[in-house]
């Protein structure tokens, strides 16, 4: 019988099982002809669906993995590989000729190496070639994003006030985020995200709800900033974009090596002031092309205010300054 079939069992948590795309990547390179069956959740399956190698998966719907019916499923067969990220016994009856079990904690950001222990495999992220989002079609490509992501709001002390207020810190005295567009990925249930789209003027919000994972990381791509209380969000973030990535939260965690920033407070301007400082800043264009860039802005935004010529504008300053004086 063919050995050529690995086996990965992943844990039953949301998050552990997005850090164990990284054991699955480890596996497509060192063996990419190999089929890896995956058993999962069935809300789990889309962290790996999209990964390029032969892939099966036996999912369940259940809080924990059902263990009579994993080993009515796969007894019986051999296999080439076996990888378990759960404490379950399962692997130690099948037949495998290599054998890898993982003992991590829940909230792990990243797994040893399948064959360098000695180093760290953070979590990948897979997504068809071409998605849609239902982006606003006005959106030009070169608009800064800033994406709020409010699901389990309740983790932070914040309301949609404190958003709307950092929108509006973010967009009056941080340079990058001008004239940023606002995404909120959060359920249809979730009041901070609805306080938000009905506050905020309409060109410059919208509101995702309930996205799927794939789309949830083509719009990570675009974002310079990504903010809020969902814990899968920001994990998935700095593996999908360079922008700067911060997670809201009551109390500081203990957990090391966090590839994002977390922030226990409720204060907007503390937070605008950081972001200030931590944004990446984008690179001044060279002198040609920056002032043929800001001529397409006057034509694309304002084409009247183009027109005006210096002697114009100061004959329309003098009559401000003579209204002015009259009054």
């Amino acid at each position: 019988m063919s050995l050529r079939k690995n086996l990965l069992i992943v844990a039953p948590n949301r998050l552990d099982a997005f850090t164990a795309t990284g054991v699955l990547a480890d596996m497509l390179r060192a063996e990419p002809t190999i089929e890896v069956e995956i058993i999962c959740r069935d809300s789990d399956r889309a962290y790996f669906e999209n990964a390029p190698g032969r892939l099966s998966f036996l999912t369940y719907s259940q809080a924990v993995p059902p263990r009579f019916q994993l080993m009515l499923k796969t007894l019986g067969r051999t296999w080439h590989r076996i990888v378990s990220l759960t404490p379950l016994r399962l692997p130690f009856l099948l037949w495998a000729r290599h054998r890898h079990s993982f003992r991590f904690h829940s909230g792990t950001y990243a797994l040893p190496s399948l064959f360098r222990p000695e180093r760290a495999t953070p979590p990948h992220i897979w997504t068809p070639e071409k998605i849609h989002v239902a982006l606003p079609e006005t959106l030009a490509p070169h608009t800064p994003m800033i994406v709020f992501a409010t699901q389990e709001s309740g983790r932070a002390d914040w309301d949609w006030r404190h958003y709307a207020e950092l929108a509006w810190r973010l967009a009056d005295g941080v340079e990058p985020l001008k004239n940023a567009h606002i995404v909120v990925l959060a359920s249809t249930a979730c009041s901070v995200a609805r306080g938000l789209s009905d506050n905020l003027p309409a060109g410059q919000i919208t509101w995702l709800p309930d996205l799927s994972f794939a789309k949830t990381a083509t719009v990570l791509r675009r974002a310079r900033l990504v903010l809020g209380t969902d814990r899968l969000v920001a994990r998935m973030a700095p593996y999908a974009s360079g922008g700067l990535v911060l997670r809201l939260d009551r109390s500081e965690s203990a957990q090391k090596g966090r590839p994002y920033g977390l922030y226990t407070g409720h204060d907007a301007a503390q937070v605008a002031s950081y972001i200030a400082g931590a944004l990446p800043q984008a690179a001044a264009p060279e002198p040609a092309t920056q002032e043929a860039t800001q001529e397409q802005k006057f034509a694309n935004v304002s084409p009247r205010s183009a027109a005006k010529t210096k002697a114009e504008l100061e004959a329309l300053a003098a009559q401000i300054n003579r209204i002015n004086h009259d009054l």
